[in-house]
């Protein structure tokens, strides 16, 4: 494993492949996750040199946070964990954006509760919430950060404006945004629209700003690995079910893509998973890329990723497939 810091977090070395925890456990919503491999595949990632831990408490509702402290005892010392606020859930499960001083304070503390913690070490607010000014939401994060409960603040699909403004009310030391070799200016996320662009925005900001870089889907919610066919359907009991990209007409161009990209691979001696993940890792200003798992073989494959260098030959024929694609 690798491992890289940044100005904005002294003293913090982050592994290059991070473990995002959205698939873990029983209730994840990803088709045949599990409670006990969930735990399996968090231990095999610490033996393969996984520092980064990432969740939220929207994951699986509550479930993934669950899962992750569970399989995270006697580990707490030897990890970075992170977790978001701002995203709340009633009895249907229907999904709000709530950046409220009193959400903040219980996102904190209910998610203390599950991942068996007494702090945080990295606090996202998880999307933007325009109904609540900026300065409430800054008052409670200079509030838990002051309790201890939390040591440093990010955020996660925020517009540069938003990123700069929360800037000058409390330190933000990480941006968290979808980025993968087919979605690298993205406009969209399930249909949600972003505001913001990763390649033309964010990564210049975080670069002139010195704040860490973490890569959220950077295989594509599976489609890199190569797995897929343009046959390939995803069940009602599959969040990826609910990704038009997955589903929708542009489905057929990303697999194909994805089938030149093999080649590419091929010829480098590499899978479509590794070629994937290590064109991430070489951009220097990419501080740890968070890779979703919910089996050991998984996060094995991923982290070996890590190791791999890409030639510049590697990368210039990446890039001129993805420009000839209109990516």
């Amino acid at each position: 494993m690798k491992y890289r810091s940044v100005s904005a977090i002294p003293g913090i070395e982050f592994s290059v492949i991070g473990f995002g925890s959205w698939a873990l456990g029983d209730t994840s919503g990803w088709h045949g996750s599990s409670d006990a491999e969930s735990i399996a595949t968090i231990h095999r990632a610490l033996d393969c040199g996984v520092t980064l831990f990432d969740t939220a408490p929207v994951y699986g509702f509550g479930g993934s946070q669950r899962v992750l402290g569970q399989a995270l005892k006697g580990q707490r010392d030897k990890i970075t964990l992170a977790s978001k606020c701002g995203l709340l859930w009633d009895d249907n499960k229907v999904i709000r954006r709530d950046l409220s001083a009193e959400a903040v304070r219980q996102d904190v503390e209910t998610s203390l509760l599950r991942l068996q913690t007494d702090h945080l070490d990295l606090l996202q607010l998880h999307w933007p919430d325009h109904d609540t000014p900026l300065e409430e939401t800054a008052r409670a994060l200079r509030d838990v950060i002051e309790s201890g409960k939390v040591r440093m603040v990010g955020v996660t699909n925020f517009s540069i404006q938003d990123t700069e403004a929360l800037a000058k009310l409390v330190p933000v030391v990480s941006y968290q945004g979808l980025y993968n070799l087919l979605e690298r200016n993205p406009d969209s996320y399930h249909n949600i629209t972003l505001e913001y662009r990763t390649e033309r925005e964010i990564l210049p900001y975080c670069r002139e700003k010195g704040l860490a870089f973490l890569p959220y889907s950077p295989l594509f919610q599976g489609l890199l690995t190569g797995r897929f066919s343009v046959n390939s359907r995803f069940g009602s009991d599959d969040v990826r079910s609910a990704n038009p990209k997955l589903t929708g007409p542009d489905f057929a161009r990303y697999v194909q893509v994805c089938d030149e990209l093999k080649g590419i691979a091929a010829d480098a001696g590499l899978n479509l998973t590794h070629l994937a993940l290590a064109w991430l890792c070489s951009d220097p200003t990419v501080t740890s890329v968070l890779c979703g798992a919910h089996r050991p073989a998984q996060i094995a494959d991923n982290a070996a990723a890590a190791d791999v260098e890409l030639s510049a030959a590697i990368r210039v024929q990446i890039e001129e497939l993805l420009i000839r694609n209109g990516l």
